[in-house]
């Protein structure tokens, strides 16, 4: 047996075993108390069980589990055959469609994501101070040492800084005020601080919204989640979520305890926003603002962003890019995550599929792919 056909045995058997746990990931959220309360607060009708068996059973060749159809249907009251389970998106539709997981770990990095986005002609907030692997970047992007790194940040006053590979939820993002050589909040001097973030993490200055943002909330930059994908040639967004957080909170992440709420492609908020566990608002806890017809106008230009930058990158097949506003209106990228996305929060939220009337292609395609092995999986990319 030649060597490239025992590297392909190998990969694809690793690629068999990181399926599989992510399997086992998503089985096991729907194990949690609260969970299992929220899915057995709904019971499908017969009708709807049928009409959801036949979709699957006609397009993807099995039947599946309820549970995520029931789940998504507590929190808006809306049912939609065209649910696609969790089940099938992270271990199947994220892999199959980012089958170039190395160009996807790339973009995963925060410091690298800098150099597409300028290259995009897209906006990121300023960056104070980078970190890769030990080397220092100052905000003109020069190499520094650790003396002129520490001396760079110490009176830029409140900045946001987060690890810039292997992290999600918002784990290890902080805000500091630094003046005078020490952090104000927590008295650390930023010798000290920066010693803490590690080998690689990104200092940026600490956004501003546009005012329809934050009109919301103040607290924390509220972000856009928008997912778009590749099918055939054509890049798609799905409908859109924003993130918001309350209650003096600075990250407006789900798995943080942060809101998400339902846009309208025009950029209306629904009427309602969730929180992870179900709990519901009406309005703003804070600002008293009802979300119901409320309005981000510019919604539809960060939408088309995001579609161009996607198309820059045609390789990767899915991508859940985190956006927001500017004071001025210009759209920020955030963060751009190819790995492990979220379909739970659009569905939830806007009590529908995400894929709508591509539901059965899609659920062939990823049919296909589970039948095929890895080498042959790689000449059918995006649908084709």
């Amino acid at each position: 047996m030649g060597k490239r056909k025992i590297k392909l045995l190998m990969l694809g058997l690793m690629d068999r075993i990181e399926q599989i746990n992510a399997i086992l990931v998503e089985k096991n959220k729907y194990k949690n108390k609260k969970r299992i309360s929220i899915y057995n607060s709904v019971n499908l009708t017969k009708e709807q069980v049928n009409d959801t068996e036949s979709l699957y059973t006609e397009n993807y060749g099995k039947k599946i589990p309820l549970i995520w159809h029931r789940s998504y249907t507590a929190y808006t009251g809306n049912f939609d055959k065209n649910y696609v389970p969790e089940l099938l998106y992270i271990p199947k539709f994220e892999r199959y469609m980012n089958y170039n997981s190395n160009l996807a770990n790339v973009l995963e990095d925060k410091n690298l994501l800098y150099v597409f986005a300028q290259n995009a002609h897209v906006k990121m907030p300023k960056r104070f101070l980078a970190c890769q692997e030990g080397i220092f970047t100052d905000i003109n992007n020069k190499t520094v040492s650790l003396a002129d790194a520490i001396l760079s940040v110490s009176n830029i006053g409140e900045c946001f800084a987060k690890p810039s590979i292997g992290t999600d939820s918002g784990r290890g993002c902080e805000v500091y005020c630094f003046m005078d050589g020490k952090d104000r909040k927590t008295g650390k001097t930023c010798e000290e601080i920066i010693k803490e973030l590690g080998k690689n993490f990104v200092m940026q200055e600490r956004l501003i919204c546009h005012e329809s943002i934050k009109q919301l909330y103040d607290g924390s930059v509220n972000t856009f989640r928008i997912m778009t994908y590749r099918w055939h040639n054509e890049i798609i967004a799905a409908p859109v979520i924003m993130r918001i957080e309350k209650g003096g909170a600075y990250l407006d992440n789900a798995h943080a305890g942060g809101m998400f709420i339902a846009l309208s492609e025009d950029g209306s908020l629904h009427e309602k926003a969730f929180t992870e566990l179900e709990d519901s608002y009406v309005e703003h806890p804070d600002s008293k603002i009802k979300f119901k017809n409320y309005k981000i106008s510019l919604l539809p230009k960060v939408v088309e962003t995001v579609k161009n930058m996607h198309y820059s990158l045609p390789t990767i097949g899915v991508i859940n890019w985190d956006m927001t506003l500017d004071e001025e209106g210009n759209p920020v990228l955030i963060e751009a995550n190819v790995n492990g996305g979220s379909i739970w929060l659009f569905q939830m939220a806007h009590g529908c599929g995400v894929f709508g009337d591509k539901t059965p292609e899609i659920l062939r395609w990823i049919g296909k792919m589970d039948k095929l092995n890895y080498e042959d999986r790689q000449m059918h990319h995006f649908g084709d």
